[in-house]
C-alpha cells in the first residue's frame, strides 16, 4: 500500500478515503498488524506511518522538486488530504486504533493546517481516545499501550482545552500498568531477576555479567523499546492526568501501584548479586566489561524507572497540598505511603546522586512537612522503617543504604518525637555510624549519623536525654575528626554544640562551663594539630577549592562558634581565635582565618550587644593591632 501516492493521484485516494475501506480503514481493520500475535513496535509503526505520509504530503506542496506534482489541475492539498483521512476514519468502531492514524497525522501536519482543521483534528482525536477509554471492544492489552504511547506523543501538540478534555480518570490507570507493569515497561522489576541468573564469578572472584548474555540483551530490547525509552514522555502525561484527575477517589489506587512497584524493585535488587557490592568498591569485585558496558545500561534503565516516579509523586504531592478532597482521605497515610516509595528506591537515589533533584526534594519534604503534623503517625511509620539490626551496622550495601534513608528521614522529626521514642528508635539508630573512621562506604551514614544527634541534643524538650549523651557525644567528635568527618561537618557540629551548650538553652543551666571548656578543647587540640592539606572528598566526588589543614579547620570551628559566646566569654576569646589565626604557617590559610574572622566581626552575625563589645575589642582593646598587624609587628595581608 503506497500511501505517499496518495497525495498526487487525487482520484485514487478520494475514493479510497470517501469510505472506511479507504487506507485509514484497511489500517483499522487489518488483522496482519492487529492479530494476536502482534507486537507493540509494530502497531507503534502506525503512528510513523501516518506522520511520514503527512509531512511527505506538506513536503510535495512545499519542495520545488516536486512542483511538477502540484501543477496537476486536480492536485489535493495538505489540509484536503488531512480532512479526507480524518472522514475515512469517521464512524470506526475500534476507537484506539483510530486514535493511532490521528496522532500521526497531527505529528506530521507540522502545525501547517490552520487553527480551524488543527482545533477539528485535536477534538477528533481527543474524542476518539475519550470513546476508547469508556467502551472499545477492539482494545487489548497491547492496544492500550500503544493508545497511552500515541497520547503522549502529541500532547504537547494539544490546546490547553483539548489536554483536559481527555478522561484522565480513565486514562491515568492505563498509564501507570503500561508503563510499570506491562511486559513492554519496567514489568515489575522482573528484569533483575532476569540478570542475576546470567551473573557470574570469575577466577579472579569479581562478577561478570556478560554483554552476549540473554539478560542484557533483553534489557537492551527494553531500553530501547517503544514504552521504556518513552518513559520521559509517559510521565509528564500522567503526572498531568494526576493533577486534573476528577474523582479525588482515582488518585488512591496510583499511590498504592507505584508503592508495589517499588517494593518489587527493592526486593528483586536484594536477590541481585551485583546488590552485594558496595558503590565505592565496584572496580575490585566487578569486572570490566561489567562496569563499563552491562552496568550502565541497566543504571539507566533503573535512573528512568525512578526519575518517571517521582514526577507522578510530585503531581500527587501537590495534589495532596492543595486539594482538600485530596487531603482529606488521609493524608498522612498517603504521605507515609510516598516516604515508603522513596525509601525503596533509594539504592537508585543515592547511587545516581539524584536525591538534590528539585522535584525529589518537593516530594520528599512535602510528604515529611504532612506527617510532621501527626507525631503519632511519624513515631509509628519510623518504628516501621527502622534498622533492621540494632547497635550493629549491617553487612548488606541494601540495608546500609536504608539506614542511610532513615537517619536522613528520621532528623526531621527530632522535634516533635517524645524523648523516649527519640531515644528509642533516633539516637540507638544512629549510635553505630558515629564512631566510623574512613570506611568510605559508610561516610554518607556517618554524617547522618552524626545530624540526627545533633538534632536531637538540640531539641528543647531533650535536655535530658542530652544531658546523658552529650559528654560522650563530643569525646566521639574529637576520636573521629580528621579521619571521617568532612571539613565543612565538623565545622558545622562544633558550632551546634558550643550553641547547645550556651545560654538561653536548658542545657547551659545543667553545664554551665561546658561551652568554654570545649573551646578549650579546640585551642589545645589547635595546637598540637597537623599543617598538612587534609583530603576533603565530599559527597559524590566534588572536592573543595582550598584544601584546609587539621589546625585551620579547628580554628575555623573556634570562630565560627564566637557569636554564640556569653559577653565575658567573647571578650576572652576574641584576643583567643585572632592570636590563633596568627599561629598558622600557610599563608594562604592564614589569609582564609583572617578572612573568617573579619566577616564575623563586620557583616551582622553577631547580637546587637556582642556587636559592641567587638567594635569595643576591635578599636580600644587591641584587635585592630594583632589582626593586621599580629604580636610581632608584621603586616598582615587584610
Amino acid at each position: 500500500m503506497d500511501l505517499f501516492g496518495f497525495g498526487a493521484d487525487i482520484e485514487q485516494f478520494t475514493e479510497l478515503c470517501s469510505e472506511i475501506t479507504g487506507p485509514p480503514g484497511k489500517f483499522i481493520k487489518s488483522a496482519a498488524i492487529w492479530g494476536p500475535s502482534t507486537n507493540l513496535q509494530v502497531i507503534v509503526g502506525v503512528i510513523s506511518i501516518f506522520k511520514s505520509a503527512s509531512y511527505h504530503v506538506i513536503r510535495m506542496h512545499d519542495n520545488s522538486h516536486t512542483r511538477r506534482f502540484l501543477e496537476a489541475p486536480r492536485s489535493l492539498a495538505p489540509a484536503d488530504w488531512t480532512t479526507a483521512v480524518i472522514k475515512g476514519t469517521e464512524g470506526a468502531s475500534h476507537r484506539s486504533r483510530q486514535v493511532l492514524v490521528l496522532s500521526g497525522l497531527l505529528q506530521g501536519s507540522q502545525d501547517r493546517l490552520g487553527n480551524w482543521l488543527s482545533t477539528q483534528l485535536q477534538h477528533t482525536l481527543v474524542t476518539s481516545v475519550n470513546l476508547s477509554l469508556i467502551n472499545d471492544s477492539s482494545r487489548s492489552a497491547v492496544t492500550d499501550r500503544a493508545l497511552v504511547i500515541a497520547v503522549s506523543q502529541v500532547f504537547d501538540l494539544l490546546d490547553v482545552r483539548a489536554r483536559r478534555t481527555v478522561n484522565h480518570d480513565l486514562l491515568l490507570p492505563m498509564l501507570i500498568e503500561a508503563m510499570f507493569f506491562s511486559e513492554d515497561g519496567i514489568h515489575h522489576g522482573y528484569f533483575l531477576g532476569t540478570i542475576d541468573a546470567d551473573i557470574v564469578e570469575t577466577v579472579s572472584k569479581e562478577f561478570d555479567w556478560s554483554a552476549r548474555s540473554k539478560s542484557y540483551l533483553q534489557l537492551q530490547s527494553l531500553a530501547f523499546g517503544p514504552l521504556v525509552s518513552e518513559l520521559g514522555r509517559l510521565s509528564q502525561l500522567t503526572a498531568f492526568s494526576a493533577k486534573h484527575a476528577i474523582d479525588s477517589k482515582s488518585l488512591s489506587p496510583v499511590l498504592d501501584n507505584l508503592f508495589e512497584l517499588s517494593r518489587s524493585l527493592c526486593i528483586q535488587w536484594r536477590q541481585n548479586k551485583l546488590s552485594e557490592v558496595d558503590a565505592s568498591e565496584k572496580s575490585l569485585f566487578l569486572a570490566d566489561d561489567t562496569i563499563k558496558k552491562t552496568l550502565p545500561l541497566l543504571w539507566r534503565v533503573l535512573r528512568s524507572s525512578m526519575f518517571s516516579v517521582v514526577v507522578i509523586l510530585t503531581a500527587y504531592a501537590g495534589r495532596l497540598l492543595s486539594d482538600k478532597l485530596v487531603a482529606r482521605d488521609d493524608a498522612p497515610s498517603s504521605a507515609i505511603k510516598i516516604l515508603k516509595i522513596l525509601r525503596n528506591l533509594y539504592f537508585i537515589t543515592s547511587e545516581l546522586g539524584m536525591d538534590a533533584l528539585s522535584r525529589y526534594s518537593f516530594v520528599y519534604l512535602a510528604a515529611i512537612d504532612i506527617v510532621s503534623q501527626y507525631p503519632t503517625f511519624a513515631a509509628v511509620f519510623l518504628s516501621e522503617i527502622r534498622p533492621i539490626e540494632v547497635a550493629v551496622i549491617p553487612h548488606h550495601p541494601l540495608d546500609r543504604c536504608l539506614d542511610l534513608y532513615f537517619l536522613n528521614t528520621a532528623e526531621h522529626f527530632a522535634l516533635i518525637l517524645d524523648t523516649r521514642t527519640t531515644k528509642d528508635l533516633l539516637v540507638s539508630a544512629a549510635w553505630p555510624y558515629l564512631g566510623v573512621r574512613g570506611e568510605q562506604r559508610s561516610l554518607e551514614a556517618f554524617e547522618a549519623a552524626h545530624s540526627v544527634m545533633l538534632a536531637t541534643i538540640a531539641a528543647p524538650h531533650n535536655t535530658d536525654l542530652a544531658a546523658s549523651h552529650i559528654e560522650t557525644y563530643i569525646n566521639l567528635l574529637f576520636e573521629v575528626f580528621p579521619q571521617s568527618f568532612t571539613l565543612q561537618q565538623f565545622r558545622l557540629a562544633f558550632t551546634k554544640i558550643v550553641r547547645i551548650t550556651s545560654p538561653p538553652s536548658a542545657m547551659s543551666t545543667r553545664r554551665p562551663l561546658l561551652s568554654s571548656a570545649l573551646l578549650e578543647v579546640v585551642r589545645s587540640q589547635a595546637d598540637n594539630a597537623s599543617s598538612q592539606p587534609l583530603p576533603n572528598l565530599s559527597k559524590h566526588g566534588q572536592h573543595d577549592a582550598q584544601p584546609m589543614s587539621e589546625h585551620a579547620v579547628l580554628v575555623l570551628a573556634l570562630i565560627d562558634s564566637l557569636p554564640f559566646l556569653q559577653l565575658d566569654a567573647l571578650e576572652d576569646w576574641l584576643p583567643i581565635a585572632a592570636r590563633l589565626c596568627l599561629s598558622i604557617q600557610d599563608p594562604a590559610l592564614k589569609h582564609v582565618c583572617n578572612d573568617r574572622l573579619w566577616e564575623l566581626l563586620s557583616e551582622g552575625e553577631m547580637s546587637s550587644d556582642r556587636a559592641a563589645l567587638c567594635v569595643n575589642w576591635w578599636n580600644t582593646g587591641g584587635g585592630r593591632e594583632t589582626v593586621l598587624c599580629g604580636e610581632e609587628g608584621s603586616t598582615i595581608d587584610q
